[in-house]
């Protein structure tokens, strides 16, 4: 297996209870960012990252070790993320208006120093607003720098499928945030 990910998750799968809990701390951050910016919503991705680390625990068995763990690891979340959000999108919400997707908490991102609270505000409403599959591709690509193949390997895309929805979602961003970035090109 090799990488540290995957030794831990042999570990685990041989009996040893505590490499789980490795795994989860060094991973839990990334899946709540994911879940934060696919839900909009701090009590959805709660559910979301509880929910993913229990598919966890119960499918590692079945890693083979052929792909990157963190790509093993998108790939579940990906799918939690869309059972979990769809689960919410039928249940009727009185405030479904306040939950504008939204990007973690200032301190957890790091380029927090360079822009202003006012730009953040306004990356995480136009990011909450790309269609579903260009949001995706923004989330593991831009926001949690997972490499081009690893990503494309997460969402079972082609590298120019993902090529062309960055593309756009990254024209759509700049349209969107004109006012915030130079429109020169």
């Amino acid at each position: 297996m090799g990488d540290a990910d995957s030794e831990l998750a042999a570990s685990y799968k041989a009996g040893h209870a505590p490499a789980f809990e490795a795994l989860y701390w060094r991973h839990a951050e990334r899946v709540w960012r994911f879940a934060r910016y696919f839900s909009g919503s701090d009590e959805i991705a709660a559910e979301i990252v509880q929910e993913t680390f229990l598919r966890l625990a119960r499918s590692l068995h079945g890693f083979e070790g052929r792909s990157r763990f963190t790509t093993w690891l998108h790939m579940v979340v990906r799918s939690v993320a869309i059972d979990v959000t769809a689960k919410h999108r039928k249940a009727p919400k009185a405030a479904e208006d306040e939950q504008i997707a939204r990007l973690p908490a200032e301190d957890s991102e790091p380029m927090d120093g360079a822009i202003s609270k006012e730009t953040r505000e306004a990356v995480r409403e136009a990011v909450s607003r790309l269609p579903e599959n260009e949001r995706e591709a923004v989330i593991l690509c831009e926001l949690q720098e997972l490499p081009l193949k690893d990503a494309c390997e997460a969402l079972g895309w082609s590298e120019s499928r993902m090529k062309v929805t960055l593309y756009r979602a990254r024209r759509r961003l700049k349209t969107m945030l004109s006012s915030y970035v130079g429109t020169t090109s």
